[in-house]
């Protein structure tokens, strides 16, 4: 489906651990988000995919459920379960979820991203420490009218607290906005 939408894709994508769980924390943009992971998940990772997703969306798209989607209900007691849930699921080497930290889309030009505290409940309940890979995507059109998607991904290796985390995240995008930019000139 990329494909078909987009006039070209353009790969970086870092090596990772493949023994272990991956949990990918990406940029949330687009309702494109949850396919591009799904493609990392197969193509790359080669784990079975899951995303978290908000319950109100899922609810209007419930077709997701067949491809790995679950919900979460923010500001409910529920949370905490599907908190679990995910922890669980990256207690299996086999698996990998996607997370938008943030919680909620924000613009492709959103520039500091302030990360949920769920991620650091998520980490502190798993049984296998998972590995934690970073996923920035950018869309440029440029002269044509089907947009290149630009699909970056860096494993992180850091202290795992939510601070940590949340700022190698931030740098990261950072890094990818400015070789976005370069690439340009």
């Amino acid at each position: 489906m990329l494909r078909k939408y987009f006039r070209n894709l353009h790969l970086e994508l870092e090596p990772f651990e493949p023994g272990s769980p991956v949990l990918l924390i990406a940029n949330h943009f687009s309702w494109w988000d949850g396919f591009i992971g799904n493609y990392l998940s197969f193509k790359h990772f080669h784990k079975k995919f899951h995303v978290m997703m908000l319950e109100e969306q899922l609810e209007q798209r419930m077709f997701l459920n067949k491809g790995g989607a679950y919900s979460i209900k923010k500001s409910s007691r529920s949370v905490l379960e599907s908190l679990s849930y995910t922890a669980e699921l990256l207690s299996s080497p086999e698996n990998l979820v996607m997370m938008f930290p943030q919680g909620h889309f924000e613009s492709l030009y959103h520039r500091d991203f302030h990360f949920d505290r769920g991620i650091r409940r998520i980490l502190d309940q798993c049984r296998e420490t998972p590995g934690i890979i970073f996923n920035v995507n950018l869309i440029d059109y440029f002269s044509k009218p089907a947009p290149t998607l630009f699909i970056r991904t860096r494993s992180y290796r850091g202290e795992r607290s939510l601070e940590k985390i949340q700022e190698a995240f931030n740098q990261f995008h950072m890094e990818c906005i400015l070789k976005q930019h370069e690439s340009l000139v």
